[in-house]
Parts: structure tokens; sequence; C-alpha cells
């Protein structure tokens, strides 16, 4: 994860968490010839619900030449206007900094209500503390926190600050969107004429985005985005990020003209993006480590394919090299040589890159630096050729018209499987010759399949039985990082969790894991379990649902907005076997059932076998992400899903 990825995550977390500032013109027309109740009381009757409002947020861009350099400063205002005492939340206020972002000139104040005015109370003392993330080791940026004084309904707090950007590369994104509504919200760019601006718009469908462009005094243009009145952004479990659905700007300064009439690309298009990246990588390609050398000569041999070369050092990686988000300026880009990354037996994502590409040139094997986005983020190099589209680096062995995408941050994700944080994404492979483009593929869900096979029979109190679940594909891996350094009671608790089918009666009496940390084989959990009250006698008739999985039974979609995501598709099956009690027979067997769409899909088979009655039942989930025009599908096949799961056998005296 890259210095990028880290400060977008803190812009979004103090956008719509902790009422951050995101910026707009210094002036503040907003209830001009109105006394404070009389203000209060008409955005109430606007907004009746709700406990503060954005009256305007907006930010300011200016880009100039000095010199032959560009200077960029960014001046940002907001100003909240608070409906309810709930609101107190919002007194709380922080500002990102960080090498690339440098603030200053901040100014935060209330305005008090009076009877015919507001009284202006200034924040007088900012805290500036580092900032903490529990996934990186060290992180050279800041927070300046602070608290505004007495906020109070009818209260206006104020903030106003600049930010210097020091990389013409890092203009990112605005969102016009909030977790409060917001009455009006603009983007202004203010460039020297010869500045070359390209700006993407994104979610801005349905919205009455205003944009104008107009050529300024003294050589300057001026681009302005204007909108009003947009509502608050409902975030809901399950979501992907916000860049997937609320409306937002990215912005890239494609060019500039030097004082001699030279043109100097910055982000016209991908060519650029690649040439500004092939510098951080410069030199990286270093197969002089000695240690290096004996580790390859020592796990790799000369019977071995190039393939299982490949495979015995991405592995060796996985095993030995710790990963640790380490920031720091331009190291959130410029990998360690492999060298000093073996010696240090730790590096992040870039280093883990860095290692593997050097370890297999040891090795005679071409292997590439790549760039690729997390599925954090929806952008495609093509639509925006900015390190807003990527937060991550791996390495990417090519074979012919294969591509092996080696990502050695997730520890027991399998040779050959790229892990799911990237499935689907733009990779950005450096090649001896310029770049390519290449999607990650998204794994079938065939491939990730979560097998169980179990038979049990009837007890006085409930049932009993043993089975073996069989993982392979992300299932393994999700399941492996949760159980493989976990305590004898948090791997008990999880196997019951697995293994338990939706029941708080469910108990697993036993078990045994087989091939947890063998990358290459599927886990196998051997288990004996007991099931109480799951079945009712009637007379001479017992009533048992010998469906045990309940998973998505009832699982439907209401009253939700936005997009659901999924980690992986995936294959659930059983193969259950059910004994017949002595002297009991079989009086009612449910009809077979199945349904399949683009989403999900089910088959339910009943048989009998002599004494035993086998159910043969699977399900899918054939999505990433599921938009709301999809849900009433969604909701059609559970339906019939839960229907099926509700039948019960009749079991009779013979």
């Amino acid at each position: 994860m890259n210095i990028l990825s880290i400060l977008k995550n803190k812009a979004l977390l103090i956008l719509f968490l902790l009422a951050s500032s995101i910026v707009y013109s210094a002036d503040l027309p907003f209830g001009k010839g109105l006394t404070p109740a009389e203000e209060l009381a008409k955005y109430k009757e606007l907004y009746p619900e709700e406990v503060a409002i954005y009256l305007n947020k907006s930010e300011k861009v200016e880009i100039k030449i000095v010199g032959d350099s560009l200077a960029i400063s960014v001046y940002h205002t907001e100003e909240i206007l608070h409906l309810k005492e709930s609101s107190n939340y919002l007194s709380k206020d922080k500002i990102y900094s960080s090498h690339f972002s440098k603030v200053s000139d901040i100014s935060a104040k209330t305005l008090i209500p009076g009877k015919k005015k507001y009284q202006e109370v200034e924040v007088t003392e900012f805290k500036e503390t580092n900032s903490t993330e529990s996934f990186v080791f060290y992180d050279d940026s800041k927070f300046i926190e602070f608290v505004f004084p007495s906020v109070q309904v009818g209260a206006k707090t104020i903030l106003t600050y600049k930010e210097t950007l020091t990389d013409p590369h890092f203009l990112g994104s605005h969102f016009f969107q909030s977790f409060i509504p917001i009455e009006n919200t603009s983007f202004t760019v203010l460039a020297d004429k010869t500045v070359k601006m390209n700006f993407k718009q994104f979610n801005t469908e349905g919205y009455d985005l205003k944009y104008g462009l107009t050529e300024e005094d003294m050589g300057i243009t001026k681009h302005e985005f204007q909108l009003q009145k947009v509502e608050k952004l409902e975030y809901e479990s399950d979501a992907p990020k916000i860049n997937y659905f609320a409306p937002h700007l990215n912005s890239m300064i494609a060019s500039y003209e030097k004082s001699d009439g030279t043109v100097v690309s910055i982000l016209s298009g991908p060519d650029d993006l690649v040439k500004w990246y092939k510098t951080f990588i410069d030199g990286k390609n270093d197969t002089s480590s000695p240690e290096l050398k004996a580790i390859v000569e020592e796990i790799t041999n000369d019977s071995m394919t190039e393939l299982e070369k490949v495979k015995a050092i991405y592995y060796w990686v996985q095993n030995n090299i710790k990963y640790i988000a380490f920031e720091d300026g331009m190291r959130g880009f410029i990998p360690h040589g492999g060298g000093y990354v073996c010696e240090k037996r730790y590096g992040d994502c870039k280093d883990m890159s860095s290692i593997i590409v050097n370890m297999l040139g040891v090795a005679g094997i071409e292997a590439n630096f790549t760039w690729i986005g997390s599925r954090d983020l929806p952008y495609r190099y093509e639509e925006l050729p900015s390190p807003s589209s990527d937060n991550h680096m791996i390495a990417t062995y090519i074979s012919g018209d294969d591509y092996y995408f080696l990502d050695a941050t997730s520890s027991y994700t399998p040779f050959g499987l790229p892990t799911s944080m990237i499935q689907g994404k733009d990779a950005l492979i450096s090649t001896k010759d310029g770049y390519e483009i290449v999607p990650a593929p998204i794994i079938n869900k065939e491939d990730n399949l979560m097998k169980d096979v179990y038979s049990y029979e009837l007890t006085e109190k409930g049932i009993k039985g043993t089975g073996k679940v069989t993982l392979s594909g992300y299932p393994k891996v999700f399941n492996t990082h949760r159980m493989v350094k976990a305590d004898q009671k948090r791997t008990d608790n999880y196997i019951n969790r697995l293994l338990s089918r939706g029941s708080n009666k469910f108990f697993v009496d036993e078990y045994n894991i087989a091939n947890l940390e063998d990358f290459d084989q599927p886990i196998t959990v051997d288990y004996q379990f007991r099931v109480e009250d799951c079945y009712n006698k009637v007379g001479d008739d017992i009533y048992i649902n010998i469906n045990l999985d309940k998973a998505y039974s009832g699982a439907y979609i209401e009253d939700r907005e936005l997009p659901k995501e999924n980690d992986y598709k995936y294959v659930n099956e059983s193969l259950s076997s059910f004994q017949i009690p002595e002297g009991y027979k079989v009086k009612f067997l449910p009809d077979n059932s199945n349904f399949a769409n683009e989403l999900f899909g089910y088959n339910i088979e009943y048989s009998i076998e002599g004494d035993q009655i086998n159910l043969n039942r699977s399900f899918y989930l054939d999505y990433l992400i599921m938009n709301p025009e999809d849900f009433p599908k969604w909701n059609e096949a559970i339906k019939k899903f839960t229907e099926a799961n509700r039948q019960v056998v009749i079991l009779t005296k013979s």
C-alpha cells in the first residue's frame, strides 16, 4: 500500500466520520440579512430531521507557474450550521497533513447566536498528533486536532486553512456529498493559461452539477464546478467504498509550458504516469546480493521447471518476509532493493515486490514491477491515468499468454491465485519496452469451494454425527488467516462458528484440522457434532428438517439503497446422510428444488438408499458487487431458497 492510499483513506475518514474540512470560497453569504433565530428557523424547516448541515463546502485550487515549476495551493473553508443538540459530536475536528500536503493558515471559530447577530469565538488550541493506523508500522503523516468551543443549537462552525501540495501529481478527488446535507458545494481551479487540466466525473448522473470555464485577468483560466442541495450520504453495511457511489471529481494536471515554450507533461495519459512511476524503480533490478543468491540456490535446482522456480521463490517470500506498511514521504512510492529487504526480513508491498523481482532475476527469470488498485478504488487507468487509480504494488511473472500476479502481502494465498482484493483490477505492468495494462482475473465461483460431507442419527436429545469439511480457493485463504495464529480457545470458537449452520444449539465436540499451512492443499476439518432439540415427535410421527445449514435463508435485501459488496464468488456444497431410526419408515420426503440466476442459485436433491436419507445441497454466490437494480433478482432467488430450506421429512413407525 503506497502513501497515496494512506492519504486517501485518511481523507475519507476525516470527511465522513470526523467532520473534517472540505473546501470552498472564503465568502460566506449564507444567512445574510437574517437574524440567527431566523436563519435557524429557515433551515430547521428545510431539514427537520437533520442534526446539522453544510451551508457551504467548497474547494479552491490555485496553480501558478513559478520559474519553470508549478506552485499549487488549495484553500479550504467549510461552514456548518448546527440544528440540534446532538450535533455536538461535530465540535471535534482534525486536518490531515503529510510530506505531500503541507497545512498552514488555519482559522477555526464558532459563531454563537445572539438576538441580532453572531458572536465569534476563536479556536486557540491546535494539537498535532502522529497518524496511527493498525496496519502501518510507520507513517510520517500527521493530524492537527482541535475542538470548536460553545457548539450549540443555532451556532455555526467555520474552518479555513491553506494546503500546499509539494507534487503536481496529487490533486486527487473532491467529493460533492458528505455525511450531512449540503446546501452549496463547489470546486474551483484557477490556473495559468498554459496549464492544461483534465477532469473526470464519477457518479454524478442525476445531479445538476454545473461546470463553467472562463478566462480571468492576468492570463488565468478558471474552471468551476457547482452543486446545490445534496442529500446526505447514508452508509450501509457491506457497501463498497464511497468512490463507487458518491458523486465526486478527480482532477489531473495534464501539462504546462515553461518560460521557453517547452511543454512539460504531468498526467496527460497512462504514458506520463508510467514514466513517473518508473523513476521509483530505477536501479531496483539488482541481482548482486550474496544472500539472495544463496537463498535462490538453496530453494531452486536445475531439475525444476521455470514455473516451479517462480512458485518456490514466491512461497519463500510469503513465509520469510513479514509485511509491515511503512510510509515516509517518497518512501511511500520507492521500494527498497531486494537485498535490503532480505536482510531486514520485513517490508511493505513495494519491498515485497522488489525482493520477488530480484530473486527471480537471480534465478534468470524475468519478473515485472506492477502497480495495481485494490477493489476500494473503482477506477481504470485509461479513464483516470493518475495515482488515484492505484494503492498497491505487486510483482508479475509472464509466461506466454499467462500472467501470474504475485502478491506476497497475503501470507496464505496459493501460487496462481491473485489476492481477492485485486480481482478484476487493472494491473499496470512495467516491462523492458514500456508497460502493459492487464486486468487481474476474477476467480470463478467453482474455484472457491466449501464442501461439507457428514452423516448423523437421532438421539434422545437431538442428533449426533461426524463430518468432514473441505475449503479451497479463497475460503481456504480467508479461514487460514483467521485460524493459523489463533490460540486454542479462539480456534475452538471459530470452528464452532464455521460449522454451526446458524444454530445456537449446534456443538462441535471434537475436530482435527489438516493442511492449514500447506498453500497447495485444501484445508480439511474432520469433526464430531451434535445438535439439540432439532426434531419433534407427534404420536407415531417424527418431524425433522434434515437441511441443517440455514445460511442465506431469509437473507432478503430490503430498505437498502447502496450496492452490496462480496469478497469473492463461491460455491457451498453439502452431502449429508441421515440414518432412519430403527422401527421407522419415511412417510413424507420433500420434493427436489432448484433455481439459478446470475447472482444466486441453489440445488436441493433428496433420495433414499436403504435405511438412509441422502440430501445433496449446494448454493452459489456469483457477484462481487451487487447493484440496487439487481436486488429484486436476489430476493426472488432467496425466496425460493428459503421455502425449499423449510421443508421437513416425516418419519412414521413401521
